[in-house]
């Protein structure tokens, strides 16, 4: 059970991710009415004495169906179907200058709760049609959320009388009113069919009796997001994934645990049983790969030259833009001389023109575009959760940084919203990065091989995979959290442990290593990249850690963890000057005393 709950919220995050074509007109229905009446009624009757009236609500419910199946060697070990609505409200008094949010306090609902602007308070709601008993939780729900608000904007009023230096930008904008309604018509799927499914990959883990863990889960889920605000925005959202991964883990003869995954997804189930030989092969690549780093040698530390590929590259930028793209205010904080986890002004604020990578290269944000090369991106959207179109946006040019990702919470520096409100901070859809200097793959190895032997190393580092956010957080990997978080409370840029790595010698013989860690990555090493290859390529990746996923990562610590939403990156191979890593720990779990029961 722990399993499924912790497997549905991770897919409750995930399924917000492919919108599809609009049509011109939102349905009347029971849950609209009930949410605009209640709206209306609390804009125009909800006050407290002389407290100020509401000046902005907005409501989103997000109705989720979940179907998931665990198999485990051809059979099913898992199996669960869920239905879920939760309604999450956003409400603001004071003025658009100065309101209840982006404050961290005792009267923002404790420390972390008032860091992100117009996040709001979630819970579930009730799945009937009953407009009574909606309006009921509506009121409820909102009552709350008003009184928290009033608290709220007190204590910050009083914060800023005792900060009256403090320099900061208006707390919400104004932006064109923006209604969307998707025509997505949501597939279904038999249990018995994705049963199949999960049973005939996981199949292929048979007879391999080097692996002592495997599974393949397959997932389907279906969400209607519905918005509504007292700006005027709206939208209803239909989406559906369906996703298939696989884990194995295996264990070196001194102890070390060797694991790896693949996951795939698209829109519907089928586009995935239409390919089942391709996804039959991967499991078997991902087999080799587990057999070939059961045997990868330990390196202590390292420091020099670092060629990143396939994944590796696109997870890169993933993190590292990730965390840099977006620009959010910093909160008003009533202990001011603190720093607050989450709360640390984004360096990138302060170099709006400056050079922050290679002038050969340049970075576009752009969620609208929805494939590259027939690969489906995944961080492509329509709308985001504050009612914002996505939008275009080109952040770095020439290696010059041009622009910062937004929501509704301005700063000085950019005072409207580029539509890039996703789960309560402003981060990125779809990252392209391209060259105008660039060189095949075979000379980026060779120019690996140069600086490798110009910094005096004997190898260089070659980085095909980082691990994910997924893996950390369902393998309770908490001393990579714990690192995590402690680089970006340091004004760091956190970047994940790798995963299949090798050394590389000077005559270009790769030799399997196992996972290090980045130590202490700055802004700084973003321009060390000194080439880069010819050949862009499409991922899908986790999300990095910012204000917002890295307060989710210690929730999904204690057991309430979404992953991360995705970032579409489109980004060729990348070699950087100089890059230190750190070996993980020598102190292992024992090897089992008998043979694994398939070896007989």
């Amino acid at each position: 059970m722990k399993f499924i709950t912790t497997l549905f919220l991770v897919l409750t995050t995930a399924v917000s991710l492919v919108l599809f074509a609009e049509s011109s007109e939102h349905t009347d229905d029971v849950l609209v009415r009930a949410l605009q009446d209640e709206m209306e009624r609390s804009l125009t009757e909800l006050q407290i004495d002389d407290e100020p009236k509401p000046y902005f609500v907005a409501y989103t419910v997000d109705e989720v169906s979940v179907e998931v199946v665990q198999s485990i060697l051809g059979a099913t070990a898992d199996s669960n179907r869920a239905n879920n609505r939760t309604l999450s409200v956003t409400l603001r008094v004071g003025d658009r200058k100065l309101d209840n949010t982006n404050f961290a306090g005792a009267g923002s609902g404790g420390l972390f709760g008032g860091l992100i602007a117009g996040f709001g308070s979630e819970g579930t709601f009730p799945l009937t049609d009953s407009y009574d008993e909606l309006r009921r939780i509506i009121w409820m729900r909102t009552d709350a959320a008003y009184k928290d608000a009033v608290s709220a904007l007190a204590a910050k009023k009083t914060a800023l009388e005792q900060q009256p230096s403090l320099e900061r930008a208006d707390d919400f904008n104004v932006e064109e009113p923006f209604e969307y309604v998707s025509d997505h018509q949501v597939a279904t799927i038999e249990n018995d069919r994705l049963q199949a499914l999960a049973n005939e990959l996981s199949n292929a883990f048979k007879g391999y009796p080097e692996l002592q863990r495997s599974s393949t889960t397959a997932s389907y889920v279906t969400n209607t997001r519905t918005y509504i605000d007292s700006d005027g925005n709206f939208h209803r959202l239909k989406s559906s994934l369906c996703s298939v991964r696989s884990t194995v883990t295996a264990q070196a003869e001194d102890g070390a645990i060797v694991n790896d995954y693949v996951t795939v997804h698209a829109s519907d189930c089928e586009h995935l049983n239409d390919d089942i030989a391709r996804l039959k092969q991967r499991q078997v690549d991902l087999v080799t790969t587990v057999r070939e780093f059961i045997s990868a040698e330990h390196i202590q530390s390292y420091t020099g030259p670092v060629l990143m590929v396939e994944e590796a590259s696109a997870s890169f930028f993933s993190q590292v833009l990730g965390s840099r793209a977006g620009a959010s205010p910093l909160p008003v904080s009533d202990a001011p001389g603190m720093n607050v986890m989450g709360g640390l002004q984004n360096p990138f604020l302060d170099k709006i023109g400056a050079r922050v990578l290679p002038n050969f290269l340049s970075v576009v944000n752009d969620p609208t575009q929805r494939e590259y090369e027939g690969v489906t991106l995944l961080g492509s959207y329509v709308v985001d959760r504050e009612g914002i179109p996505a939008q275009r946006t080109d952040l770095i040019q020439e290696g010059r940084l041009e622009a910062l990702l937004t929501t509704r919470a301005p700063v000085k520096e950019f005072e409207k919203s580029t539509g890039s409100n996703r789960q309560g901070a402003p981060l990125p859809g779809n990252l392209f990065v391209s060259a105008t200097e660039h060189m095949t793959e075979e000379e980026l190895k060779r120019e690996l091989l140069m600086w490798v032997e110009d910094s005096g190393n004997e190898f260089g580092i070659l980085i095909k995979r980082f691990n994910d956010l997924e893996s950390i957080v369902t393998g309770a990997s908490f001393d990579a959290i714990v690192s995590l978080s402690q680089s970006a409370m340091l004004g760091g840029i956190p970047l994940l442990p790798t995963l299949r790595t090798y050394k590389v010698d000077l005559e270009g013989n790769e030799v399997p290593i196992r996972p290090l860690t980045v130590q202490s990555f700055s802004d700084r090493q973003m321009r060390d990249i000194v080439a880069v290859s010819d050949t862009p390529r499409a991922y899908n990746v986790s999300a990095p850690f910012t204000a917002a996923t890295l307060m989710s990562a210690f929730g999904g610590a204690l057991g309430g963890l979404s992953t991360p939403t995705f970032i579409g990156v489109v980004a060729p191979s990348i070699l950087l000057e100089e890059l230190t890593l750190q070996g993980g720990s020598t102190g292992y779990p024992r090897v089992p005393i008998v043979s694994h029961p398939a070896s007989n």
